[in-house]
């Protein structure tokens, strides 16, 4: 497919994220709450003669730091849906800041979600018979919300491709 200069303002955008719940700030509050009391812990163990339980004590606080930094790393990823007349394209930007985009032509473009087990559902971009799994990281519930979205968004572009004022909610 031809490439889609940059320049082109999109009819539609979307810029996706994972969903987190806890700022920074709340996940460092967190584990020096958890610091102060397991220090309060470890000091009535070593007034009574059990040192070695301190060390024992610092590795929850230790392993809970550690989930924090990769779960606000893994937020660092993200994916970019634009429309254009001509193109969709999707902008993926993974946690190291690589960044990769794949174009599709909207016309033959077809959105299907994927509903599984255990409200588990996957949203994928059908064309030409291949697939391309987009919004992996979000719920079952933003998933359809998008579906719904991009699916009418085509549908207008597809049926009125000169009357075209949409944006992104």
């Amino acid at each position: 497919m031809p490439a889609v200069p940059r320049s082109a303002k999109p009819i539609y955008r979307v810029d996706l994220f994972p969903p987190r719940s806890l700022s920074r700030r709340a996940a460092r509050n967190i584990v020096l709450m958890l610091a102060a009391l397991t220090t309060s812990i470890g000091l009535v163990f070593w007034s009574v003669g059990a040192w070695p339980v301190i060390g024992f004590l610092g590795v929850d606080v230790v392993l809970l730091s550690l989930a924090f930094h990769f779960s606000f790393r893994s937020a660092r990823q993200e994916e970019r849906i634009e429309l254009s007349p001509a193109n969709l394209r999707v902008t993926r930007i993974s946690v190291r800041g690589d960044r990769q985009e794949f174009d599709f032509q909207p016309y033959w473009l077809r959105v299907v979600l994927e509903r599984g087990e255990d409200d588990q559902c996957a949203l994928f971009l059908q064309t030409h018979g291949k697939s391309f799994e987009i919004a992996g990281f979000l719920g079952a519930d933003e998933k359809a919300d998008l579906a719904s979205q991009l699916e009418a968004v085509l549908r207008h572009t597809r049926c009125n491709p000169s009357d075209i004022p949409l944006q992104s909610p």
